[in-house]
């Protein structure tokens, strides 16, 4: 009898085996289930039982069944590999990446391996712990796309643009139809200052999966600068960003000054604020019914239209103005002022951007000086900063009453300092002429490019770089350190 159970088993799992490998997953999970009826409770056939799971999504099955392979299996890299992978499925990171560890100090010469812990460290916010982990992927196998992608995020994060090029150049040889490694190149290019080639590579996020969300599809044709315009209409639409709108609205002007007929569609929160504008011929926000037009671009597209160099920026400020009934609202409001310098505060932007944003609490010492008074010039507050924002009793907090980026600019107008993290607080007081100090991380934004203390954007922005990843601290100290300057009189 247990013969004939063996026999049984092993036909079935010979069958399953032989399914697995034509790609008859279906088929593969009824044989090697009728193994383990027929007795066969073994690695293997746990690991296959796990990989079924995985493909339903069943990911408590999963790692039910990978574990009791590892109970038969403790020395087995893959089947570590593979938990690693369903825990890290689960939100259990922590589980994950001392799986994945186990894993490549069992099998250090998996490349596949290492790529999961680099890949993972990274999600966690760990480029420095990724870094060398990624490096040992690529080094076992430098066929890896996805380690490349990684491996230049990491570098980019830690602001050493050139080297991440390197990494979107091996994507380009793999995968020449990769548009993402291009687009991500050119961001890396405009990091470095090469503005020449930055902007003409910039224009591959159109056939990129990192720019469908942002793609729009319209009758007219695009115009990249070589068309005549005289007498034409074209639509200049925002693309990405609040702060990017506010950025690049400064080429409306030119666009006017060659004789277009320009109509502007904006992000609906940013239509007061642009309603006035002079020389448009109509404003709208994105949505809104447009009428005819003959040509369109995107405001970030206008760069490249206009072959701008560092040398050719137009930053002429302000270009921004506040309404002034908006100010005198906002001036009622604040009541008059009381000796304290008036500061703009914006401590945290965009979940899609992990490094731009500064926990509130960090900024506590900031927020304990007496000759200053900070004003929250941020409409959205982090779960994690509300409470924190509560108990902040010396913050005057505007986040529930700016109802549009026309009600901060009138706040703007009205404070005698601007401090913030990247997003669009930034650009706004930079359009403004307001005097505008900007907390960067190690590895910023391309347009801030990777060092420097002034912007050729603004002409009023003070950068402050992390000198480190992850250090805030020191951004702070450096800001209150300034502040202090300025009170005195001294260089700032």
């Amino acid at each position: 009898m247990t013969r004939h159970v063996n026999s049984t088993a092993a036909k079935h799992l010979d069958l399953g085996r032989t399914a697995f490998q034509t790609g008859d997953m279906t088929a593969a999970e009824t044989h090697i289930r009728a193994a383990v009826d027929a007795g066969r409770n073994d690695p293997e056939t746990f690991g296959y039982l796990g990989y079924f799971a995985r493909l339903r999504h069943d990911y408590d099955a999963a790692a039910d069944h990978y574990a009791a392979a590892l109970e038969q299996a403790p020395g087995d890299a893959a089947l570590y590999n593979n938990l690693a992978d369903v825990r890290r499925a689960q939100g259990h990171n922590a589980e994950a990446v001392a799986l994945f560890r186990r894993a490549l100090a069992l099998a250090p010469d998996q490349a596949e391996i290492a790529a999961n812990l680099g890949g993972l460290l990274l999600t966690l916010r760990r480029p420095e712990a990724a870094l060398p982990v990624l490096e040992q992927a690529l080094a076992l196998n430098p066929a890896q796309t996805g380690a490349h992608a990684d491996l230049a995020s990491v570098l980019c994060a830690m602001n050493r643009y050139a080297e991440a090029i390197e990494h979107y150049r091996a994507i380009h040889r793999l995968q020449p139809s990769n548009n993402d490694a291009r687009y991500l190149e050119a961001m890396a290019t405009l990091a470095l200052g090469d503005f020449q080639n930055g902007w003409r590579r910039h224009e591959a996020r159109w056939y990129a999966e990192l720019g469908r969300s942002h793609r729009r599809v319209f009758d007219a044709p695009a115009w990249l600068g070589e068309d005549n315009l005289t007498g034409r209409t074209i639509l200049l639409h925002a693309e990405q960003g609040h702060g990017d709108t506010v950025q690049f609205i400064r080429y409306v002007p030119m666009v006017i000054a060659r004789g277009a007929r320009v109509l502007l569609e904006v992000q609906a929160p940013l239509r007061p604020l642009f309603a006035g504008m002079d020389g448009v011929a109509g404003v709208f926000g994105r949505g809104d019914p447009l009428p005819p037009f003959d040509l369109q671009c995107s405001l970030m597209s206008l760069p490249r239209a206009f072959r701008t160099d560092r040398d050719t920026i137009p930053a002429p400020v302000p270009y921004i103005a506040p309404d002034p009934d908006r100010v005198d609202q906002w001036r009622q409001r604040l009541g008059p002022p009381d000796g304290r310098r008036r500061i703009a505060i914006a401590w945290s932007g965009s979940d899609t951007v992990w490094n731009r944003s500064i926990p509130l609490a960090v900024l506590a010492p900031l927020f304990a000086r007496e000759d200053c008074v900070f004003h929250v010039a941020q409409t959205e507050i982090r779960a994690e900063d509300r409470e924190t924002l509560d108990g902040m009793q010396m913050l005057d907090d505007h986040s529930q009453t700016l109802a549009d980026f026309a009600d901060t600019a009138a706040l703007l107008a009205l404070m005698d300092q601007v401090i913030t993290v990247d997003t669009v607080l930034a650009h706004l007081g930079g359009a403004m002429a307001r005097p505008t100090w900007t907390m960067l991380p190690l590895g910023s934004d391309y347009r801030w490019m990777t060092q420097g203390t002034t912007s050729p954007w603004y002409p009023t922005m003070r950068l402050f770089r992390q000198p480190a990843l992850h250090d805030w601290a020191s951004v702070i100290s450096a800001v209150s350190h300034a502040l202090d300057q300025q009170k005195t009189g001294g260089t700032s």
